[in-house]
């Protein structure tokens, strides 16, 4: 029971990020998942697959919900989302294959220095401009290479995103929810594609299916639609600059656990 009140705390962290900034869940999710799903005692070769496929099938919930909520508020492009459309098809599928293959270290140690890099980003100040609308190929090579890396490290995208949106002048918080719109279709896919790809591994540990893990799934999709209904409805009245220089401290000390944890 204590790991359920863990998972569902867990949950509700993450939606609220999800909704006050766009990204999804996964890069407060991912390393302490990792922790808890280590001491538990789950195989250290597929580890950060299960924790990447069970971050993604929890988070495609409150990405739904903060999908929603941010287009009823009209935060979210469509136009650009469609345009959009085959690089986030492709993108999270080709990203699911390549994790699937790759070490569960290598995954450990590229999440941690992205989770740093981001942290960077996070903590420098944008100055928001007029937004431009780019030749729809660049969107699309964009978005499928947004797709597959946010696929192999299990952030979905969103953390990407953004930046990606507002480098292209987009308002914050039209940038925000046009990325929730985007990280909702990346990661419902890789969702998919990580169990479809782990039914292939001989090794499961006891409740897992694929690459998800069942019993943190409940816990932290339920807590992370909260969280996230939440953080896109507050976002109106927090402040968002003084919010991401305290996320991009969160996100440089759960980077630098991954590298020493």
């Amino acid at each position: 029971m204590a790991e359920f009140y863990i998972f569902l705390a867990l949950g509700l962290v993450a939606g609220l990020g999800a909704g006050l900034l766009g990204i999804g869940g996964g890069t407060i999710t991912l390393p302490i998942l990792y922790f808890l799903l280590r001491d538990l005692g789950l195989p250290s070769d597929t580890l950060m697959q299960v924790v990447i496929g069970t971050t993604f099938a929890a988070m495609t919930m409150n990405a739904l919900v903060s999908m929603l909520t941010h287009h009823f508020l009209s935060n979210v492009s469509w136009k650009v989302i469609v345009t959009m459309l085959p690089g986030l098809i492709l993108g999270p599928i080709v990203g699911a294959f390549i994790a699937s293959v790759l070490h569960s270290y290598i995954l450990r140690y590229a999440l941690g220095a992205v989770q740093c890099l981001l942290a960077i980003y996070f903590f420098t100040p944008h100055k928001e401009q007029d937004p431009y609308q780019p030749a729809p190929i660049l969107l699309n090579i964009a978005s499928f290479v947004i797709g597959t890396i946010g696929s192999i490290l299990g952030i979905g995208g969103g953390a990407f995103l953004v930046p990606t949106l507002m480098y292209l002048n987009f308002p914050m918080k039209r940038a925000i929810g046009t990325s929730a719109a985007g990280t909702f279709l990346m990661i419902s896919l890789a969702t998919v594609c990580y169990l479809f790809f782990g039914l292939s591994r001989e090794a499961h540990a006891e409740g897992q299916a694929g690459f998800i893990y069942l019993p943190a799934l409940l816990p932290l999709g339920i807590s992370s639609v909260v969280g996230a209904a939440l953080g896109a409805y507050f976002m109106k009245y927090v402040p968002i600059n003084p919010l991401r220089k305290i996320f991009a401290l969160v996100q440089a000390g759960l980077g630098l656990s991954l590298f020493f944890g």
